[in-house]
């Protein structure tokens, strides 16, 4: 494994060469900043990690492989990244376009591009969405959403804020196996479509997620199972522990009445231990559902439109010496207390001006952090000659260098602030920073 980085003074400025220049196994660290018309294709195993922050990938220009802003066909992470602005000839750009393999987004942010995230079917191939945020996606076609899976494997998304998008549906989802759980589904005030649309039906588990359906929403359904036929083998739907809030009032004729569950298909749907809101007693639903205990809520229960987007990753380095004697100085590091990786045997000779640097990735929060430099082998004969000693002598924390200049003659612990303006560039303290305010 390689670890390749991206940045004003790292390895490449941009991220597309870094991606050209990885294989499989790699690791790609981009320093927090915003990278213009940056599009690249990935074609190997590879993990994408934002670092001190938000790596904002923005389009101004049609990204050049007329499709996405980043292209992937193989097995790839992507972490603390923000994509925006993705628009192309066919009016279906997106800021990742998924083609085959097992694709993991956390912590991401997906805002005003034709399709957020846009993936082609792939029979093997894995979709997962954690922590992550998709909003104002769509072009007002009607064709394009927040979120729109092909014909995968399996579609998983976990505690994700998914909302205001353009027309189109929140999440539309053609795979054989679809979960959306612990996440916010929400058209919030937008004119979005179905929040949850899967046209093909599939074995699919929504189950405590809050949904709502907005004042403005240009349809009255807001999850529709199977409406195009075709189905996938063993469609079956169930629906639990939601909260499932109904904002849209009257109708066109009485059938358009807002519709929590339309399932098109003869398998009925479980739709199990709900609170809804905005919906009657008992939830509307069309086509078969088993529907049981649902509770309605006597009131509107308030929306969190807060971001998913955990604790921006940073890169910390401690660069430690030696004094050798009868075997090399042994350290352990630790963030905030907590101890990072094993022991480390440090073997450069602090005599000759040599360092080694011990680095690591770590989520850190805005606000005061220490790290911390145990030495725990101390040996000595009697004489400077005979003496095993430790020295600290700088900290990298993202694009900063400290000079510490700190020794340890004995075993013990020093223990060393980390500066608050290295953590501050693109925080994700409040990643709603990602996205314009509206």
């Amino acid at each position: 494994m390689t670890t390749l980085t991206v940045g004003a003074k790292q390895q490449f400025h941009r991220i597309a060469d870094a991606v050209a220049a990885a294989r499989d196994g790699d690791v790609v660290l981009v320093q927090a900043g915003t990278y213009v018309n940056d599009f690249a294709t990935v074609a190997h195993r590879i993990t994408l990690q934002g670092v001190g922050g938000m790596v904002k990938m923005v389009a101004t220009v049609a990204p050049t492989n007329g499709r996405a802003i980043l292209t992937t066909a193989s097995d790839v992470t992507v972490d603390h990244f923000a994509f925006s602005g993705a628009k192309v000839a066919d009016q279906n750009g997106a800021g990742i376009r998924y083609d085959s393999g097992n694709l993991t987004v956390t912590n991401s942010c997906f805002h005003d591009n034709e399709n957020g995230l846009l993936a082609a079917a792939a029979a093997q191939g894995t979709i997962t969405i954690r922590n992550s945020e998709f909003g104002h996606n769509g072009n007002g076609n009607g064709a394009t959403h927040n979120i729109y899976v092909g014909a995968v494997k399996q579609l998983t998304i976990q505690d994700s804020y998914i909302h205001n998008a353009v027309v189109g549906h929140e999440v539309k989802s053609r795979a054989l196996n679809t979960a959306i759980t612990g996440s916010r589904i929400q058209n919030n005030s937008g004119n979005g479509s179905y929040e949850i649309d899967l046209p093909q039906g599939g074995n699919a588990l929504i189950q405590g997620n809050v949904i709502q359906q907005g004042a403005n929403a240009s349809n009255f359904t807001m999850i529709a199972f199977g409406e195009e036929g075709n189905l996938n083998p063993g469609s079956a739907l169930v629906v639990r522990g939601n909260t499932v809030v109904n904002d849209k009032t009257g109708s066109i004729i009485p059938s358009d009445a807002p519709v929590a569950v339309w399932n098109a298909t003869d398998t009925p749907a479980a739709m199990e231990g709900n609170r809804i809101y905005g919906l009657g007693s008992t939830a509307k639903t069309f086509g078969p559902v088993a529907q049981t205990g649902t509770t309605a809520l006597a009131s509107r229960p308030a929306l969190s439109l807060a971001s998913p987007i955990g604790s921006s990753v940073h890169s910390v380095a401690l660069n430690l010496s030696e004094d050798y004697w009868l075997g090399d100085a042994q350290a352990i590091i630790s963030i905030d207390g907590k101890q990072i990786g094993g022991t480390q045997s440090i073997t450069a000779p602090h005599a000759r001006s040599q360092e080694q640097t011990i680095s690591f990735l770590v989520p850190l929060s805005a606000g005061p952090h220490t790290a911390s430099v145990a030495f725990v082998n101390d040996a000595w004969g009697g004489t400077a000659a005979t003496d095993r000693n430790l020295y600290i002598d700088s900290m990298d924390v993202n694009a900063q260098h400290v000079v510490l200049g700190a020794t340890l003659h004995a075993n013990g612990v020093l223990s060393f602030a980390i500066p608050p303006d290295a953590l501050s560039v693109g925080s994700a303290a409040n990643a709603l920073a990602v996205l314009p305010s509206r």
